[in-house]
């Protein structure tokens, strides 16, 4: 869980009055792994969503409104943040950090168990209208996690008191990554959502009703964005390529891929692999015991293995439907 910073019901109300809301009561949501996130009940009964960033500045949180409020103008389901009531723009502040309030989103999040090729097909087709309505918004900045922030984590890592086999594996990392970092580069578009889990789709009566968590949203390739969506949503105890099939499926159905993406989607899936390997490995394999909700780098590893295993031919057979 991540809650970081606290508010009181004296600073809701003083927030909610901002955004022209009457705030009653304030709810701490133990959910999520880097921001703190508030459900706000309201006069009238009605409630809203508040998040405190926690590590995006202004300037980033700012951006990450202007993004969300231009898609959902263009058909996206993602919640549209709520404009101040008597000042220019969305984000405010609170313990010297920005905030945003967006409108309440009922639904519920899928198991594993619970992904069948239907909803499979639905989230990639999903993806897809976000990457054509991303297509026209030119303020969207480069992805925090390339090539050189990765090494970076990983040169960070050298130093530090490690397992035999945690130092194995992040060895085998960097050398993939070395190599990953010589492929051709991939078309990018205007805007990809980079982080597009389970725990990021709200579902009702069987359709999705939002797509949440923008904070990794930047420039990137469309290849990357599916492949990211495919490894998090088409994994069980295996790769599960019926699913990954029925997503690019669902994908294509809105955006197919063209031929150079289509190229580049083995290696860019190898690289979302190690890009999750790598942050879940300095983001909280070594955290204190406790302190946070911790996520198994050992999945991505798997699924970078199995990728491997799979080879350019049988990844890129996964975009045949």
């Amino acid at each position: 869980m991540a809650l970081l910073t606290p508010l009181t019901l004296d600073a809701a109300r003083l927030l909610g009055a901002r955004y022209g809301l009457e705030v009653t009561s304030v709810t701490p949501i133990l959910a999520g792994s880097v921001n703190s996130n508030f459900s706000l009940s309201l006069a009238k009964g009605e409630r809203a969503f508040l998040r405190v960033y926690e590590e995006q500045g202004d300037s980033a949180a700012r951006g990450e409104a202007r993004l969300l409020d231009h898609l959902a103008s263009r058909g996206v389901p993602s919640p549209r943040p709520r404009r101040l009531a008597a000042e220019r723009g969305f984000i405010g502040d609170h313990a010297g950090k920005p905030v945003a309030v967006f409108p309440w989103c009922d639904g519920e999040a899928r198991c594993q168990r619970g992904v069948d090729a239907a909803s499979a097909r639905e989230v990639g087709a999903a993806l897809a209208r976000v990457h054509v309505a991303g297509a026209s918004y030119a303020d969207a900045a480069p992805s925090r996690f390339g090539p050189d922030a990765l090494g970076r984590r990983l040169v960070g890592l050298e130093g530090a008191a490690l397992p035999d086999d945690l130092r194995r594996t992040l060895a085998g990392l960097g050398e993939r990554l070395a190599a990953l970092a010589e492929r051709p580069a991939a078309p990018e578009i205007g805007v990809i959502h980079g982080d597009l889990f389970r725990d990021n789709v709200l579902w009702s009566g069987g359709a999705i009703a939002a797509l949440l968590d923008f904070e990794s949203a930047s420039r990137g390739s469309a290849p990357f964005d599916l492949a990211v969506t495919m490894l998090a949503w088409c994994f069980g105890d295996a790769f599960e390529e019926p699913l990954a099939r029925a997503m690019a499926a669902g994908y294509a159905s809105v955006r197919p891929l063209d031929d150079a993406e289509r190229s580049a989607f083995y290696d860019e899936a190898r690289f979302a692999a190690l890009r999750f390997s790598i942050t879940r490995i300095t983001d909280f394999e070594l955290r204190p015991a406790g302190t946070g909700v911790h996520k198994d780098y050992r999945r991505f590893v798997a699924r970078l293995e199995a990728l491997e295993r799979l080879g350019p031919r049988g990844v890129g057979a996964l975009l045949e439907g």
